[in-house]
């Protein structure tokens, strides 16, 4: 082969030697690239996933968070959590239950809860016992017995409705169990007094405090029948009204007649047009039925004379 022959090969191989080298580093270039895309979409995928986590734990953190506690004036032994600020509530007795079946069961206590933008709550409490709801959103009031929970030693439901919310007691077969009451036999026997945590999920119940919320219970059975004279009006004093509505301030005794016989409860927070009234009594309607409910414990709005 001549010199001639040659030039032009070696010029050919050179060539091929570069493209060969050009596409190698090509390929590991877009070899490079593609790698440092996927990290960076692995990177991208951590980022989000953390993210991801750190948001529920966020909101795992604000779910384990329960609302602030309201309505403190209430019995010990209740607890109201709500973030509703509007929500009002008031310890009842027997007069604010109204239903003899609920009554006859027995009482621990009574909580009337009700609120003009609507209820929202969580109503807990430390003593053991049946729980009862009295639901004003109905007329009558429709009774039943609420789902509840266990949330930190307390017995508690969620509310959404207005109405009464009963503590009943618990059967006399209930209130202990048989190994207990057989050894606090034996203690009395022998001159000792033995206390039971058994109707308690929290404390024990001192018999003064049960003497104070007996106390409270009949000042407010006595707010619940707010005219204690019972002043019997005569029908010859009674005006009709066009445009007057009131407003109860408490539970009140829904009556045929002014200091009559009792029919029925109108629940605290409701509003009814007043169809006629004497100097202290408003006729209203309740229900299905017409009757009289106290004038000392409504506000009044429009023409109510």
């Amino acid at each position: 082969m001549t010199n001639r022959t040659r030039l032009p090969l070696s010029a050919v191989c050179c060539l091929l030697l570069i493209a060969l080298l050009s596409l190698s580093l090509s390929a590991l270039s877009a070899q490079s690239m593609e790698g440092e895309n996927e990290m960076m979409m692995e990177d991208e995928m951590m980022m989000e996933d953390e993210m991801m986590m750190e948001d529920e734990m966020m909101m795992e953190g604000e779910m384990m968070m329960p609302p602030p506690r309201i309505c403190t004036h209430l019995v010990s032994h209740v607890a109201v959590y709500s973030d509703h600020e509007a929500i009002s509530c008031s310890d009842v007795g027997e007069a604010g239950i109204g239903v003899m079946s609920v009554i006859e069961a027995g009482v621990v206590s009574a909580i009337d809860i009700w609120s003009p933008l609507g209820v929202d709550a969580e109503v807990c409490f430390s003593i053991a016992g049946p729980i009862t709801l009295l639901d004003a959103s109905t007329s009558p009031r429709a009774v039943s017995s609420p789902e509840t929970y266990s949330r930190d030693n307390l017995t508690c439901l969620h509310l959404t409705v207005p109405g009464t919310v009963v503590l009943g007691t618990l059967p006399a077969d209930e209130m202990m169990p048989e190994g207990d009451m057989m050894m606090e036999e034996e203690m009395m026997m022998e001159g000792e007094m033995a206390i039971s945590d058994v109707m308690t999920l929290e404390d024990a119940i001192m018999t003064d405090e049960e003497s104070m919320m007996e106390d409270e219970m009949m000042m407010e059975d006595e707010m619940m029948d707010p005219d204690p004279m019972l002043i019997a009006d005569s029908m010859d004093s009674m005006v009709y009204l066009e445009d007057c509505h009131v407003t109860t301030q408490y539970n009140l005794n829904f009556r045929a007649e002014p200091a009559g016989e009792i029919i029925g409860i109108v629940a605290g927070g409701v509003t009814k047009a007043a169809l006629a009234r004497t100097p202290n009594w408003f006729k209203v309607e309740h229900g299905d039925a017409e009757g009289w409910i106290t004038a000392h414990y409504i506000e009044g709005e429009g023409d109510c004379g």
